[in-house]
């Protein structure tokens, strides 16, 4: 008698994604109470996934970083629901290794990053991919990370890793994959953003593309269905890739916005049917149950913000930065120049942004709290050697990228003009050092700058100074082992009293 191998019968999953949370957990309740509902009316055919950049954004998560007598919060709420699969965004990366080797061991999914190489041998650092089962259905899950890490990360918080072009792992793996799983369906999770900005480094240099999803969509044949994350823009598309195949694609935002959720019907000898849509979580209600889980959370970072820090005699607003000098970032600069002092290291000029938009600080008391708002960012400290011609360079292109607010930094220890109606690389004239001394274009000045800026973030050094990525390494002269954020509370509280006017080392001409 012959006996047939049974055939699965058609079923339907439906996927859902998270991705850039950046520790927003006390917003994220009403996505909670959406994907606990689903879970429990769904069971195993709910397939979850988080994509990266949970580590950092806010003060609580901060906290749970540096505390290692509680699990991580991150690994707590993935391992709530549970959820299926989690991939490394740049922003966990930035946290460290310390921080993320504890996290992700304390998870209970697998963690995906197939790009993310372990130098000491060779293969990757995290799990390249996942089959999952379901119903007799092969599902692959292959994770990638946007190489730009290394742009933005200094050597220190990811020492031991190399960061691949996505696009050749995307084509790599993806072939693999196929081969050898033979998957009924083949899934993409990308902490990649859309396509590239047009100061992106063009395809074709080491790194590739930072935001490659949709070029990957386009020519790389074999994913049914892509995840991604990194841009913080929600999307949800259909398209069409180089092999005429339909390719669905989706991003749920950022900062529990909503979940972006996949309606995937398996039926063997079939294509998969797909259909995709992008859920608002606003109005819906919020998990108590994961509420009471954050608590404990939230209070331990209350009291961590509310020690009171320095006096601010006067009331600061970041948007007073696009008009001309200001306290929001002439203070940073005071700082920079201070910290790097106390170090041994003298600097010439300092660089320095707002990092937020529309933020104000009333004068009297400051906390810890207000500082989250003046500094928002684990950045460190990095001193890079310009030459007079650079740093000019440098000014003209931070001028031209005054949105977003992030971009535009200004100098200080010089003396300089802006002319707002010329085009750039007209705009700037130096005038002189700030004590009055010559400012020589041939001379190379020492640059305190954040670390997000000196590893090539913004392009101000690859764009403005025309360095290729690979030279900026051999610029720096020094790095601070700890996070500016922190530098900057520290200064501030032996400070004790924060200064009342900026200083007034540049302005523009109308």
């Amino acid at each position: 008698m012959a006996i047939t191998a049974c055939t699965p019968k058609e079923t339907t999953l439906t996927f859902i994604e998270t991705t850039d949370t950046h520790g927003r957990y006390d917003e994220f309740a009403n996505d909670a109470y959406v994907i606990k509902q689903m879970k429990q009316q769904l069971g195993d055919h709910l397939i979850l996934i988080d994509n990266g950049d949970d580590i950092q954004g806010t003060a609580f998560q901060y906290c749970s970083n540096q505390d290692a007598e509680h699990p991580n919060l991150v690994s707590e709420v993935l391992n709530y629901f549970p959820y299926d699969v989690a991939v490394v965004g740049n922003h966990d990366i930035e946290a460290g290794r310390k921080v993320f080797d504890r996290l992700y061991s304390e998870v209970k999914m697998p963690v995906l990053a197939a790009n993310v190489i372990d130098e000491s041998t060779g293969e990757p650092y995290f799990k390249p991919y996942i089959v999952l089962e379901r119903e007799g259905y092969k599902i692959a899950i292959l994770g990638l990370l946007t190489p730009y890490v290394v742009t933005w990360v200094p050597d220190r918080l990811r020492p031991g890793l190399r960061f691949d072009q996505l696009e050749e792992a995307a084509d790599q793996w993806v072939k693999t994959i196929r081969e050898k799983e033979k998957p009924d369906l083949m899934i993409g999770v990308f902490h990649s953003g859309w396509e590239p900005a047009q100061q992106n480094l063009p395809a074709g240099t080491p790194l590739g593309i930072e935001n490659a999803t949709k070029w990957v969509a386009e020519n790389v044949p074999g994913f049914d269905l892509i995840f991604y994350g990194h841009d913080h823009r929600a999307r949800a598309e259909k398209m069409v890739n180089i092999a005429g195949d339909s390719v669905y694609v989706l991003n749920s935002g950022n900062r529990a916005q909503g979940i972006a959720k996949a309606e995937v019907t398996l039926k063997k000898g079939a294509k998969p049917m797909i259909s995709i849509e992008l859920m608002p979580t606003d109005g819906e209600e919020k998990d108590t149950e994961f509420m009471a889980i954050l608590q404990p959370y939230l209070d331990r970072a209350e009291e961590y913000q509310k020690r009171e820090v320095a006096e601010l005699p006067v009331t600061i607003c970041t948007d007073d930065a696009l008009k001309g000098p200001s306290m929001w970032v002439d203070e940073i600069h005071r700082c920079q120049f201070d910290i790097v002092e106390k170090e041994g290291i003298h600097a010439d000029i300092s660089m320095a942004a707002p990092l937020n938009n529309g933020k104000t600080l009333e004068a009297g008391k400051l906390t810890v709290q207000d500082f989250f708002t003046w500094y928002p960012f684990e950045n460190s400290l990095a001193v890079m050697s310009l030459t007079g011609k650079e740093v000019k360079d440098y000014l003209e292109y931070a001028y031209e990228m005054k949105n977003p607010i992030y971009n535009f930094d200004s100098g200080a220890g010089l003396l300089y003009e802006v002319t707002d109606k010329k085009p750039m690389g007209q705009r700037i004239r130096i005038v002189s050092m700030a004590d009055g001394t010559p400012f020589d274009y041939e001379k190379t000045y020492n640059v305190v700058m954040n670390s997000y800026r000196s590893m090539g973030g913004g392009n101000h050094l690859m764009n403005g100074c025309g360095w290729q990525q690979p030279e900026i390494k051999d610029h720096v002269v020094w790095q601070s082992d700890r996070d500016l954020r922190s530098l900057f509370i520290d200064w501030a509280k032996q400070k004790g009293t924060l200064d009342s006017e900026p200083l007034n080392q540049w302005k523009i001409r109308r």
